[in-house]
């Protein structure tokens, strides 16, 4: 259950990030200001739950590092319930505001046939008509026995995502609370966990930008020996083109940021070889280089 609900927290100050820089792209720098004011909140229950604003390292194999104690359960509860009253008002004022819809709405288009033959993930498919959530189709952690809502859009817009991720804010407000009020009794880990070399498996979780992939394989001495990573804007980058056809360069900002790119998981590559105990970083260049030269490669 501490897992599913740092999980949330997670969705909450990512999403609340998102809709503050929205608001910055199309010149309502006072929305811009309030979501991110808001978002401190979301960043204070991270730091009081795990000790850590942004990279938590709760979790463990087996298990988490910490329980929630009781007196962070009562503060998290009331921050939440904080930032309820505040988002709501925040949301009627930006909808509110003429300038999103005639700068969000019919912006960004992307189609629903190009949507079912790319596969982007989370936010990007759901606003493309398409219901699709690893939380619901194949839930992990404690998903399952959390009540949850699934919310998807037809609009295929900017707007559409917009309101996607508004949604499913408030929704992880609701999945926190109940995850607080119905802890379950038991250890925090599990010691006696069986490790067998050179066995792989593969996980994923619903992150705030969509599904994540990590393809791992273990090796000796209890150490991971290969390990692979698919962040979810690698799956949602190669839409990028269609939706900025028939748009304004001034429209590009926003465009891209309604797909809440992660620059970070998607600009380099760093290969470790550990048997030599050497790592090599590939950058863009690199890698744009290979991706067109390489045959039946989709950027020629």
């Amino acid at each position: 259950m501490i897992r599913t609900i740092l999980l949330e927290v997670e969705r909450l100050h990512s999403h609340l990030l998102n809709i503050g820089l929205s608001c910055h792209f199309v010149g309502f720098d006072t929305g811009f200001m309030q979501f991110f004011r808001v978002r401190e909140k979301a960043m204070t229950i991270a730091e009081m739950l795990t000790g850590a604003r942004k990279t938590y390292g709760l979790n463990l194999i087996g298990g988490v590092r910490r329980d929630i104690l009781k007196a962070d359960r009562i503060k998290t509860l009331q921050l939440v319930s904080e930032m309820r009253a505040d988002i709501s008002e925040l949301v009627d004022m930006l909808m509110s505001t003429a300038n999103i819809e005639q700068r969000t709405m019919g912006v960004g288009m992307l189609d629903r046939k190009i949507a079912r033959d790319f596969s982007p993930v989370g936010p990007m498919i759901r606003a493309s008509g398409y219901a699709r959530d690893m939380r619901h189709d194949h839930p992990y952690a404690n998903y399952a026995n959390i009540p949850k809502e699934l919310f998807s859009l037809d609009g295929c817009d900017v707007h559409s995502r917009l309101l996607v991720r508004v949604r499913e804010f408030f929704d992880s407000l609701v999945m926190i609370e109940y995850g607080l009020n119905h802890m379950p009794d038991g250890p925090l880990l599990e010691e006696k966990v069986h490790y067998q070399p050179y066995k792989f498996a593969l996980g994923f979780s619903e992150a705030p930008r969509g599904e994540d992939v990590h393809w791992s394989m273990t090796g000796d001495n209890q150490k991971l020996f290969r390990w692979r990573c698919r962040a979810a804007t690698y799956a949602n980058w190669p839409v990028l083109r269609y939706m900025l056809r028939g748009n304004t360069v001034s429209d590009a900002p926003l465009i891209i940021g309604s797909l809440d790119p992660c620059y970070s998981c998607t600009d380099r590559v760093t290969l470790v070889d550990v048997r030599k105990q050497k790592s090599v970083t590939v950058p863009y260049k690199e890698i744009e280089r290979y991706g067109i030269e390489r045959t039946h490669s989709p950027l020629k």
